[in-house]
């Protein structure tokens, strides 16, 4: 099985012999891009400029204040709040109306809402990851297609997150008929099977919190419910 850089990263995940690859991947890409933003790069001007017109989201926010660059954070958000009283300031041409509860001819209530909204669900480091987490998805689907080693590399994995999985399923939409059923036959087994040991595990689980089972063994099912919350929702 030979490795290039541009898949190296999906390989190393896939290679990962615990839970899903796709988290394993997306937690390295946030690391990743969290260690940028606390870096020199937050001087560099086009990074600023854009974190100037996105903002971050308030995980990544927290991240990256618990990387302790508590000044290069200050500065980035600063200069983030110092554009969106700029942006507020050009809807409402310096003035703020008397009442909101009049009736706004401008229609500046829902320009301020709008434009607010969008930077409330915007995030640099968000973008930065699901960028090449993109990229990420068409390679899998490259290693996928190519046959031999990497393709029973992707065969042999127990299964992917609910989330991841969606995406997938999302991906394999644009393949060729024959292409998409081969792939759901080769991934929806898998899948079902994690998805169905979980479910079990996390029936017995609940079960032994019933007196009557207090004496019986726990099985596989002490962990059943981070387990059951990292296949539902991802690793996160």
């Amino acid at each position: 099985m030979s490795d290039h850089i541009h898949t190296i990263p999906v390989l190393d995940a896939l290679r990962e012999p615990q839970g899903c690859a796709f988290c394993a991947m997306k937690e390295k890409l946030e690391n990743d891009a969290v260690q940028f933003m606390m870096g020199p790069s937050y001087m560099e001007d086009d990074v600023r400029m854009e974190t100037n017109r996105v903002g971050f989201c308030k995980r990544h926010m927290e991240a990256m204040y618990s990387h302790q660059n508590r000044l290069g954070l200050g500065l980035m958000l600063h200069t983030y709040m110092q554009q969106l009283n700029k942006d507020i300031g050009n809807i409402t041409e310096g003035r703020v109306p008397v009442s909101f509860f009049a009736k706004d001819q401008s229609g500046t209530l829902s320009k301020i809402k709008n434009h607010l909204e969008k930077n409330k669900n915007s995030c640099y480091v968000c973008r930065k990851v699901e960028k090449t987490f993109g990229r990420y998805i068409d390679t899998f689907f490259y290693l996928w297609s190519k046959g031999g080693d990497e393709a029973k590399l992707i065969s042999s994995q127990k299964g992917y997150c609910l989330p991841h999985f969606v995406e997938l399923l999302s991906a394999a939409e644009n393949l060729s008929r024959g292409k998409r059923e081969k792939f759901l036959n080769e991934i929806l087994p898998s899948w079902q099977r994690l998805f169905t040991e979980t479910e079990e595990d996390l029936d017995w689980f609940v079960q032994k919190f019933d007196h009557r089972n207090a004496d019986e063994p726990w099985k596989n099912s002490k962990d059943a419910l981070p387990r059951t919350i990292a296949l539902l929702g991802g690793r996160k």
